[in-house]
């Protein structure tokens, strides 16, 4: 039985053997427990067995994410930037309508430059105010979430990193989800980040507000992407490390289309630029 333990020690040694900077996971070995889940084929080695997954890899991504939320939901709410991965702030704007005054809360999130420059990723995305501040998820306060030292925490979020980037250097199709937060989705050269409906509603406390955000394409569900075409029938999930079917699909399928339809419909084309955060 191949363990996932074994699985990163086959990713350290695929990238020696490719020639690429080495990466290793020290920490993703130490949290590992036994978990049976379905393997799948990744380029450069078979997974045709049972590997584990690491629910304490996901209890420290869910403490990013709810750092995350409580920056968001500020009554000054701050950017917030989980390095490595890309930077979270709100948008605010009154629009009076049918003699009523709404207040709109949109998310919005810049893809880190880590994370664009794998594979040239188009991301539509918004500039985070010069006047608004910007904060880093703190390793010292996730770290008071989870039964692990500071130094364990740090390594963990980098290490679950390298191995979403060592997926996306492989070319495959990716999930990066932050609890009650929201998803990354990424397909061949696009990436979306959509958020989670019940997010949107502690956010704005209107459902009509929330509404208005979706249909008018403010912003993208996470339901809209949960089962968006890959051309491999298969999208890597993260932090869970599973391996997750859904449609598969090229350019041409109308789900594709959908997926296409939702980046254009935020600004981003066939052609479109992006902008990055480091």
């Amino acid at each position: 039985m191949t363990d996932l333990g074994a699985l990163v020690t086959n990713i350290e040694l695929s990238s020696q053997a490719g020639g690429r900077s080495t990466v290793t996971f020290p920490t993703l070995k130490e949290l590992s427990v036994t978990d049976a889940l379905t393997g799948c084929e990744l380029p450069g080695f078979q997974l045709d067995v049972s590997f584990s997954c690491f629910p304490d890899v996901v209890a420290i991504w869910s403490s990013v994410s709810e750092h995350v939320r409580q920056q968001l939901m500020q009554k000054k709410p701050r950017a917030v930037s989980v390095t490595g991965l890309g930077t979270f702030h709100v948008k605010k704007w009154l629009s009076f309508e049918n003699g009523e005054v709404l207040t709109f809360h949109r998310p919005v999130f810049a893809l880190a430059k880590a994370v664009a420059q794998i594979r040239e990723l188009q991301h539509a995305s918004i500039p985070v105010p010069d006047e608004m501040k910007t904060v880093s998820v703190s390793h010292k306060k996730i770290r008071s979430d989870v039964p692990y030292p500071e130094a364990v925490v740090q390594n963990c979020m980098q290490e679950t990193l390298d191995f979403f980037y060592f997926i996306l250097t492989n070319r495959e199709d990716a999930d990066f989800t932050l609890k009650d937060l929201g998803t990354l989705a990424i397909r061949g050269t696009a990436a979306m980040m959509a958020f989670s409906e019940d997010f949107l509603l502690t956010l704005n406390k209107s459902t009509h507000v929330v509404e208005k955000l979706l249909t008018q394409k403010w912003v993208t569900s996470d339901k809209e992407v949960a089962f968006s075409p890959s051309r491999f029938g298969r999208v890597h999930q993260f932090p869970q490390f599973e391996i997750r079917a859904v449609p598969r699909g090229a350019a041409h399928t109308d789900e594709f289309r959908v997926f296409e339809s939702l980046l254009s419909s935020m600004g981003l084309g066939g052609n479109g630029s992006a902008r990055f955060r480091a």
